[in-house]
């Protein structure tokens, strides 16, 4: 069977995100997540101007949503999605281990232009950057196996 490049894409990210866990990084896939560091940036923001009496660092490094933003006070979290906002598209997860780091998840390793612009400035922007290449064959061999019963 054939494998269309959604399929390839999929199968890295497993792969990608199943090496990020056995590594026991914290990790985030930003094509389907990204709206959480958005929506926990304002929930933050609303929960400040409701309680303003502490530090919007304190909501931040307290947060249940941590795990999501991976953050530690209010500058970070707003350049994190400042970032995101404008690179965010060109990669797929970010990730904590010692540090935050964006990653881009390939089948080939090759990067486009807008993806090469994309890691001049989340480097300049102090993110560690890598490439996670898997070699994901263009088909897979399958067999179907019948078992007997029903009616």
């Amino acid at each position: 069977m054939k494998l269309n490049h959604k399929d390839r894409d999929r199968m890295v990210s497993i792969v990608a995100s199943r090496y990020f866990s056995e590594q026991g990084w914290k990790w985030i896939d930003l094509n389907s997540d990204i709206s959480k560091i958005y929506k926990a940036r304002e929930d933050l923001r609303d929960q400040y101007s409701e309680y303003p009496y502490m530090s919007r660092d304190w909501y931040v490094s307290n947060s249940a949503t941590k795990s999501i933003h991976m953050c530690e006070n209010w500058n970070e979290l707003s350049e994190l999605v400042e970032f995101l906002n404008a690179y965010g598209q060109y990669f797929d997860f970010l990730v904590k281990d010692t540090k935050k780091s964006l990653c881009i998840a390939s089948t080939d390793g090759c990067l486009t232009s807008d993806e090469k612009n994309a890691i001049s400035n989340a480097r300049r922007s102090r993110y560690n950057v890598f490439v996670f290449r898997v070699d994901v064959p263009d088909s897979i061999d399958f067999e179907l196996m019948q078992i007997g019963g029903g009616v």
